[in-house]
């Protein structure tokens, strides 16, 4: 079953390695199918993961892959906006939402496992009130809804790195270090796509490079978390 899990990240890394040279080469279409394929590969990497791992936690598995699912749906939905421009505006917050209930299940994840901490509600609390501002100063293009659910979704997403970092700190199970560095991998991706969505940006290709490339290991890591997390 472990090679099977080798093998399962060497596809999705071939696969994200295509998504990347496609989208670096404006080819859109071609770059959206291997997204859609990658996303597939997150959540058979979880499964394989649980399968060979007989002490996994089952309720940590589950929250984890309905956070793998709505981060799919979150790469079909932005996906389908290269192909339908018409509904750009609604598909990119229908999009954004999803990756938010993701980041919001896996926070409930670590929650099972470690414990409740008030820390990461707080960091959201103030990464949302620093996110609105910085998205003034920046002139983001964005609307009101846009402009809230953004805000939002910084929040939710530096809450989930920082409930990851004190599950390490409480637990010290190695799962949780994927999930760190995931969580880590995934605020820059997102960080880098708020400009490349939202802001003039003159060369989008290095950026589009590094956006997945930080993006597709954040997603691997946090699939891998599942074959190391025991049964608490």
């Amino acid at each position: 079953m472990t090679v099977l899990i080798i093998v399962l990240c060497l596809l999705t890394a071939a696969s994200a390695v295509a998504t990347i040279y496609f989208r670096t080469k404006g080819q859109s279409f071609n770059g959206m199918l291997c997204k859609f394929l990658s996303s597939f590969g997150f959540m058979s990497i979880a499964i394989a993961g649980f399968c060979s791992n007989h002490l996994s936690d089952p309720y940590y598995f589950f929250l984890a892959v309905f956070g793998l699912m709505f981060g799919q749906g979150g790469d079909i939905l932005l996906g389908l906006k290269e192909i339908a421009p018409k509904f750009r505006s609604r598909l990119m917050a229908m999009g954004t939402a999803s990756f938010l209930c993701c980041h919001v299940f896996f926070i409930a994840a670590f929650i099972k496992v470690a414990g409740f901490s008030v820390f990461p509600f707080l960091t959201a609390a103030v990464i949302f009130a620093v996110a609105t501002v910085l998205i003034k100063i920046l002139k983001f293009n964005v609307d009101t809804k846009m402009f809230v659910l953004l805000a939002a979704y910084y929040s939710i997403l530096f809450a989930k790195c920082v409930m990851s970092f004190i599950a390490l700190y409480r637990t010290g199970i190695n799962a949780f270090v994927f999930t760190s560095v995931g969580s880590v991998f995934f605020i820059i991706s997102d960080t880098v796509l708020a400009f490349l969505y939202f802001f003039p940006v003159k060369s989008k290709n290095k950026l589009v490079a590094v956006e997945l490339g930080t993006y597709y290991p954040a997603q691997i890591f946090l699939a891998l978390s599942v074959r190391f997390m025991p049964a608490i």
